[in-house]
């Protein structure tokens, strides 16, 4: 555990924004190299790694993720291992979900693991999950193949669960994350004689208020849905009528069809507006990051090596988070499993939210993280 809490603090103390982690790189590959076990190059790739132990008989691959990007954010935890680099935190627990798979690397090489299993385990630590990009550089780099990846998990901090709890899913952990903006032009003014202009802030006020009947009127109750108009940027003065107007905002669905209804009724909206106020409005929508799909079996497994070390009424079932994470690109292609592990001390308060400058993760949880990871991985090689 201590040689994990120095890495845990080297990580933490010297975090790096997405594709630009070439320290913790050079950390993770240097352990995988003491270790002496297969690197897996990553083909056009600059950071990121990945290793592969291979069992002494084939069977199945399973492949343990990562991600270990920080965020551009000044760090106020006041700990004595605090980042060291400006504007640049480690506030999601990235660290810790890397600390926690070197870990699980650790304990596979010292038990042996290649001599009791058929077939092989995938380590993948990846960059720029903030940026939603990693995962799929990793996919093009061909770490689901050669040899084929038949399951895969990952374990991620969570700040609402206490350290010896986890948190489970069914159906889906995380939600398509898509974007839109829209700009309006018209004929701008004097605000005393609207009749003389293109209202645009009439228009833009209707666009809103339209929006907001789409998922109470289009979709079945049933189906999960968000839609937010985030920014609304029209004129800077009481008395003139603007001739250029903005909205920008997100959509989060978790059933492709559900996206699918939303984007066309978005895109009607907007055209109708412009035709009944006589206007030019352009609709722009960005298909983001895909929901996160779980896997009944890969959940299962999770839950059964989650048992073995902890209560039953410390394992959660949890509501599908409406936030994006690109390891849905994963699971849109393998098996896939998600578990948030618990992060804040038993008696106390969380320190502060996932991307805020005040949070921490408490090392008690790498211990945790890392027997739940191994026990899972010993588990699925018993089952195949």
């Amino acid at each position: 555990m201590d040689c994990l809490e120095r890495i845990f603090k080297e990580i933490h103390s010297n975090p790096e924004l997405a594709m630009k982690e070439q320290k913790t790189t050079a950390l993770i590959k240097s352990v995988i190299a003491e270790l002496g076990v297969e690197q897996i190059q990553l083909q056009r790739m600059e950071v990121g790694a990945a290793c592969i132990i291979r069992g002494k008989k084939p069977g199945p691959t399973l492949a343990l993720r990562a991600d270990m990007d920080a965020l551009p954010l000044e760090e106020k935890t006041g700990l004595d291992y605090a980042s060291k680099i400006p504007f640049t935190m480690h506030a999601c627990g990235h660290d810790l979900n890397t600390t926690i798979l070197i870990g699980v690397l650790q304990q596979m090489v010292e038990r042996r693991i290649d001599e009791h299993i058929a077939g092989n385990i995938k380590f993948l630590f990846q960059p720029a999950e903030e940026t939603l990009e990693g995962a799929r550089l990793m996919i093009d780099a061909q770490v689901l193949q050669n040899p084929k990846v038949d399951m895969i998990l990952m374990s991620h901090g969570d700040p609402d669960l206490k350290v010896g709890q986890i948190g489970l899913f069914s159906e889906f952990s995380h939600a398509n994350s898509d974007t839109f903006i829209i700009e309006m032009k018209g004929t701008g003014g004097h605000a005393a004689r609207p009749y003389e202009t293109q209202d645009l802030v009439l228009t833009g006020s209707y666009i809103i208020t339209m929006f907001q009947s789409i998922i109470s009127r289009n979709l079945d109750a049933r189906d999960i849905a968000v839609l937010s108009v985030s920014s609304f940027n029209a004129g800077n003065a009481p008395n003139i009528i603007p001739s250029t107007a903005r909205l920008t905002g997100t959509v989060r669905t978790l059933a492709d069809n559900v996206q699918e209804i939303i984007q066309n009724r978005m895109q009607e909206i907007c055209a109708s507006a412009a035709s009944a106020f006589h206007l030019e409005v352009s609709f722009q929508y960005k298909r983001g990051t895909p929901s996160c799909k779980v896997d009944d079996h890969a959940e299962a497994l999770l839950l059964g090596a989650a048992s073995k070390y902890i209560q039953r009424k410390d394992i959660f079932d949890l509501k599908t988070r409406m936030g994006g994470e690109d390891f849905a690109y994963f699971s849109r292609l393998v098996p896939a499993g998600v578990m948030r592990l618990g992060v804040t001390p038993p008696d106390s308060k969380k320190y502060g939210s996932t991307h805020s400058s005040t949070f921490r993760a408490d090392m008690n949880a790498i211990p945790v993280g890392v027997k739940i990871l191994c026990q899972a991985v010993e588990d699925y090689f018993k089952c195949n």
